[in-house]
């Protein structure tokens, strides 16, 4: 009678530990490559989707903007919004 009854409480309690233990991320990362003056660098920025092509500068020096591309030599990713994306370095 014990199995009967001690089973399906370890399911269930199983099944709500692992319910707190998934994380679900809502921000959108997606891995690019910009062109600096030491060759190809790989960037990790949320370019996706959108109409506008893709742009990031580094905290460190605002004013130089980069075009980031899918691939090294590749196409422009694109953004939904026209600023260039922030990226701390």
């Amino acid at each position: 009678m014990k199995t009967k009854f001690l089973l399906p409480m370890i399911a269930m309690m199983f099944a709500i530990g692992i319910s707190f233990a998934s994380v679900e991320s809502n921000a959108s990362s997606a891995i690019g490559f910009i062109q600096t003056d030491q060759g190809w660098e790989q960037v990790d920025v949320g370019c996706e989707t959108g109409s506008n092509t893709c742009r990031m500068y580094y905290s460190s020096d605002p004013s130089k903007i980069y075009v980031v591309h899918d691939a090294p030599g590749g196409s422009p990713l694109k953004s939904p919004s026209p600023k260039p994306i922030k990226v701390l370095d």
